[in-house]
């Protein structure tokens, strides 16, 4: 065994005095890992969503701590992350699998193969995809909203309506839930019933990429977009916002990785509401980029109805842009009244919102400073300390 670095790192990551007797210590009781960590959303479709997003910061966090020794689970092939005693990595053969319909099935099973021939004793799930009862092993996972349940999966999308029942119907069977805001929490609570001492509130810290030195200066004023075309994210309200403030110089930037047929969908769309040459799907944007995008952008805009947490508010607060987002409880909670509101029901208030952005002035300025600080306090430590103390109950019990 390598011996231990002099300067080790705490459960939150950060630099602490020497620890290497202790650490050394609980190794000779325990040197194999009793817990795993599902990280493979960092290798499939959802590395561009916020899901991959949570568990990138997540994994990264609980790498560098040595209190519980953890075993990462993931894909043979590209996997993204540097893993250091106590810890250790282990790749799963990927099998051929659909990155999108059907994934599921897929996933569940690689997880079931895994954990039968694993040593550990409790499995943190984190892909929804994959959640899937263990036998003889303790079972937490990582919830990130319900808005499907709660708004419904039509029954003619016949995989995604039986994938979305069988999450559903595994995630009853689940020991230890880490929900990422106490939106989530309560939704667990009232749609499922699940009990709030099995809840353990987890919510993300905001860690923007590093900048690559990408500008955009001097190009036409924006708006930014970050989010899919799901109903509950309420982009056709922004899109008749933007029909309502047509002299309004700026265009609207829809940013994110979307199939070939939602952006088809979405530029006829915008041809038929007369918006042609206003609004434009520009792509997933590059880790490098995004800084700058939410940055210099007019503002930054989250229509949604319903969220699970509001990432894109969260960044674009940290990166200092001015954010607008609809006036429900769970982005209220993560914008600390750093940001513009309006009632995601009214057109008239979004297009208000986004003529008050445009004038820009002190206001705008102000709520830019304000959404800096705020964003300083959106830190991981509550979540991993959380998520640390989680897995040893688990194994005490």
């Amino acid at each position: 065994m390598n011996p231990a670095p002099p300067v080790t790192r705490t459960a939150l990551g950060s630099p602490e005095v020497d620890n290497t007797a202790r650490i050394m210590a609980n190794r000779t009781q325990d040197p194999s890992p009793a817990v795993a960590l599902d990280v493979t959303p960092l290798q499939n479709a959802n590395r561009r969503r916020g899901i991959g997003t949570y568990v990138r910061g997540l994994a990264a966090r609980l790498a560098a701590q040595d209190e519980v020794a953890i075993e990462f689970w993931g894909w043979q092939g590209d996997f993204p992350l540097a893993i250091r005693p106590p810890h250790r990595a282990v790749l799963m053969k990927r099998s051929v699998m659909p990155e999108y319909r059907g994934k599921w099935l897929f996933a569940q099973l690689a997880m079931q193969r895994r954990a039968r021939a694993s040593r550990v004793r409790a499995v943190h799930i984190t892909d929804p995809d994959a959640l899937t009862p263990l036998a003889g092993h303790k079972l937490l996972t990582t919830v990130y909203d319900l808005i499907p349940l709660r708004q419904g999966i039509s029954r003619k999308r016949i995989i995604g309506w039986a994938g979305y029942r069988t999450y559903i119907r595994n995630l009853r069977r689940v020991d230890t839930y880490f929900a990422i805001s106490k939106q989530t929490g309560r939704d667990l609570t009232d749609l499922l019933g699940v009990p709030s001492e099995k809840i353990v509130i987890a919510a993300p810290g905001i860690n923007l990429p590093p900048p690559s030195g990408a500008t955009f200066g001097g190009a036409r004023p924006y708006f930014l977009y970050l989010g899919g075309p799901n109903p509950n994210k309420n982009l056709p309200a922004l899109l008749d916002a933007m029909g309502r403030a047509e002299a309004l110089p700026e265009e609207l930037l829809v940013a994110g990785h979307w199939l070939p047929k939602q952006v088809a969908a979405l530029e006829a769309t915008v041809a038929s509401r007369g918006l042609a040459g206003r609004v434009r799907h520009i792509g997933f944007v590059p880790d490098g980029e995004l800084a700058a995008r939410l940055r210099q952008a007019t503002a930054v805009i989250i229509p949604s109805r319903s969220e699970g947490f509001g990432l894109p508010v969260g960044e674009g607060l940290a990166a200092g842009g001015l954010v607008a987002h609809s006036r429900i409880p769970v982005l209220e909670d993560t914008s600390g009244g750093a940001a513009l509101t309006f009632d995601p029901d009214s057109a008239e208030q979004l297009a208000e919102s986004l003529r008050r952005a445009s004038a820009g002035g002190a206001d705008t300025r102000e709520l830019r400073e304000r959404g800096l600080r705020r964003a300083k306090d959106l830190t991981w430590d509550e979540a991993v300390r959380a998520t640390i103390d989680s897995y040893r109950e688990a194994l005490a019990s």
